[in-house]
């Protein structure tokens, strides 16, 4: 009797570890799911409306223009079977983005400065703001250059 209350609750025991640890299990692929959809569905940044001031809707303008053309570069490579043929002009317009990115961020610090200084303060937060989102686009067009660069010569190898 005694052997057979004790089989039962080691039976218990190891149900309910069994049912924790799928549980756990369950969590940690859903949490990854999510992730992976996130990842999948990154916003796009939004091109913020001028500010007022030369130098910073010049940084910003010229912030999200190289920004959104890389993001029609993206869908092009995206599209392996039409953009082969214009690799190599592909190539070209990365490797001057390239350029024009670190460029733009060496000046960022400085217009960020000017942003401040701007009166009154609601039209300085709103500059700053703008300046923050051109930084923003400059750093992921800088961080998805060398992906696409990737994607480039990947074409290339497989003709």
């Amino acid at each position: 009797m005694k052997t057979l209350k004790t089989l039962t609750k080691v039976l218990f025991v190891t149900l309910l570890i069994t049912g924790l640890s799928l549980d756990a299990s369950a969590q940690k692929k859903e949490k990854k799911a999510k992730k992976e959809k996130k990842a999948k569905t990154e916003k796009v940044i939004e091109r913020p409306a001028k500010v007022g001031n030369g130098d910073v809707d010049a940084f910003v303008g010229s912030s999200f223009d190289i920004y959104e053309k890389n993001q029609e570069i993206s869908k092009t490579l995206s599209d392996a079977a039409n953009s082969a043929d214009k690799a190599a002009d592909t190539k070209a317009d990365l490797e001057k983005q390239v350029e024009d990115v670190k460029g733009l961020l060496g000046k960022s610090k400085d217009v960020i400065t000017a942003a401040k200084s701007i009166t009154p303060k609601t039209d300085s937060m709103k500059a700053v703001k703008a300046v923050n989102a051109a930084t923003k686009a400059l750093n992921a067009t800088q961080a998805a250059i060398p992906g696409q660069l990737e994607m480039i010569k990947n074409q290339g190898d497989a003709k």
